[in-house]
């Protein structure tokens, strides 16, 4: 089975092939989202990030939307990230972007959840989740299509929330509008850093004064 490395919180991660089957979503994808993914990975030629997956039950923490798209497109293996999500404190998971920063602010979900909604089937809705790592997730393997087995196409259908193309429309604009508020956020608190830095500068100077 091939593998590549990643470093992961200072120890060493494997990014494994895994039969595409062999992962559970735990919660429903976006058809407009999927069909866009669709188009870029099939241009690219390969898949440019791994999914990432708990390690004993194998359900996907990040990359729903990566695993539907080799799935439909069949598919037979995909590389991903295995981690012991109960075991790993600095994981945690919450509803918007936002949330990567404001860690405890969100208590009403749990991976207990996540893990059990994707163990059931019983799936949640799309992009209720997010997953926040202690690693970049962003490491790049550019994996070729050609080495992940092609056959023929699934039905991933029962994976996917019933929308209608206005609905898709207006959740592309929600997920636009949650990066807009990331990086408002982000923008402040800069601003505010800066200023900190500029205090303590204006402080050292006048303590230099003294002797």
């Amino acid at each position: 089975m091939a593998s590549a490395v990643l470093k992961v919180d200072s120890t060493d991660a494997k990014v494994t092939l895994l039969q595409v089957d062999q992962l559970k979503p735990h919660e429903k994808g976006s058809p407009l989202y999927l069909e866009l993914l669709r188009k870029e990975i099939l241009k690219d030629g390969m898949l440019k990030y791994p999914i990432i997956a708990d390690e004993k039950t194998h359900v996907i923490l990040d990359g729903m939307h990566r695993w539907l798209a080799l799935k439909s497109l069949g598919y037979e293996l995909i590389p991903a990230l295995l981690i012991d999500v109960f075991r790993n404190k600095k994981i945690h998971v919450g509803k918007r972007r936002i949330h990567r920063y404001t860690n405890g602010v969100d208590k009403e979900i749990t991976e207990d959840q996540v893990i059990s909604a994707g163990v059931s089937g019983h799936l949640m809705e799309p992009r209720s989740t997010r997953h926040f790592f202690p690693f970049s997730k962003f490491q790049e393997i550019n994996f070729p299509l050609s080495s992940l087995k092609k056959n023929a196409p699934q039905d991933v259908s029962k994976y996917l929330a019933k929308m209608t193309a206005r609905e898709c429309s207006l959740a592309m604009e929600l997920w636009l509008e949650e990066i807009s508020e990331e990086l408002e956020f982000l923008s402040k608190r800069m601003e505010e850093v800066e200023r900190e830095k500029e205090e303590f500068l204006n402080r050292v100077k006048g303590l230099a004064s003294k002797f």
